[in-house]
């Protein structure tokens, strides 16, 4: 097939989208498929991800009012047999491929949900007009695509995603397990956590795992991605670039994930931080059911707290004294690979082609 990607995102960043894209096109070319990425972006810039970018700059609003007649040309030269849609707002764009074209969308959130706690943190007039054509406008795309690919079965169940009766399939977030190496060692003189996030995302639950700290003073906790005032076993460190986060990681015992994504009113993730650190050898801790494992027994090394009646301090210092020396092995990292998810996802995609 001819797979044409489109996406609205800075991949300049060279950040956790963008490596999440990569690995899917890259996994989708080793399969046969020809695949070009299409990528709107603020400005143009170099990324490890080979795209045909088109800027448009800042303009929220500009950007979907007015079709980018240079993409759309493009598209039309590379005559796809179908449009790969990572989900985003309505735009006169997207609505022209969508009257020409089999499109699938990806979704990777419960959208309006987190529109919405965003819109609550910001408060401002553009929030606000920002949320209302979110709003006006989303059932445009859903009408009318093939299919819908969700990053969770929750998400895929959702009422709000459900009610448009489109073929759906629930893929879970993947990587290429053969880019990472096992670095989880035994044998740590003092127990060690990890953590990696972006700031202001309330659904990451720092504030917990700053009350974890607070109570296991005999266990660091370390914090990458985000600036915060740490104490004597709490340790913020900022943006680090992977070679630096993992030399901290090495030295940690136990990994922790999204710790209170009911706060974006979902109850199931596939965070690509929690494969890395399951690819790494790391035990985990998550705030909820983890997709790649929601239909197989949950693992011993995977710890679910649900963190909205507050936190099981005593438990969850078991759970990582129990694993401090436990490492994950390999063969039971296949859920997680971009071997098998990207092969189950182009099944559907020909599918929905198939049938169109």
């Amino acid at each position: 097939m001819n797979i044409a990607y489109l996406l609205s995102h800075d991949i300049t960043r060279n950040d956790g989208v963008t490596l999440k894209i990569l690995t899917q096109v890259s996994e989708w070319g080793k399969q046969g498929h020809n695949v070009k990425v299409f990528c709107q972006v603020p400005s143009k810039g170099d990324s490890i991800l080979k795209a045909n970018q088109y800027d448009v700059g800042n303009s929220y609003i500009k950007s979907r009012l007015y079709s980018n007649k240079a993409l759309l040309n493009d598209v039309a030269d590379f005559n796809p047999d179908v449009v790969y849609f990572r989900y985003d707002t309505y735009s006169q764009t997207i609505r022209t491929l969508l009257c020409k074209y089999s499109v699938v969308t990806e979704i990777n959130t419960n959208d309006l949900s987190e529109f919405y706690v965003l819109f609550k943190k910001e408060k401002t007039v553009k929030s606000f007009i920002r949320y209302m054509i979110y709003i006006l406008f989303r059932g445009a795309i859903f009408n009318n695509v093939k299919g819908i690919v969700s990053v969770t079965k929750e998400l895929s169940l959702n009422k709000n995603i459900s009610k448009y009766n489109k073929q759906s399939i629930a893929i879970s977030n993947s990587i290429n397990i053969d880019d990472f190496t096992t670095i989880k060692r035994p044998g740590y003189n003092r127990k060690g956590v990890f953590f990696i996030g972006t700031p202001n995302q309330p659904w990451h639950g720092v504030d917990f795992i700053e009350e974890l700290a607070s109570n296991l003073t005999q266990i660091d906790f370390h914090i990458i991605g985000i600036e915060g005032r740490g104490g004597h076993n709490l340790h913020y460190h900022g943006y680090l670039g992977r070679k630096e986060y993992q030399n901290i990681m090495k030295e940690c015992c136990v990994c922790i994930g999204s710790l209170a994504m009911y706060r974006n009113d979902m109850y199931e993730s596939n965070s690509l931080k929690v494969r890395e650190y399951i690819a790494g050898g790391f035990p985990v801790i998550l705030g909820c059911k983890d997709s790649a494992y929601i239909d197989e027994k949950q693992p011993h090394w995977m710890k679910i707290v649900d963190t909205r009646y507050g936190l099981d301090i005593e438990s969850l210092e078991q759970f990582i004294d129990n694993y401090k020396d436990f490492v994950i092995p390999d063969e039971q990292k296949w859920l997680i690979s971009s071997q098998y998810n990207e092969n189950r996802r182009l099944q559907f995609i020909e599918s929905v082609v198939c049938s169109d």
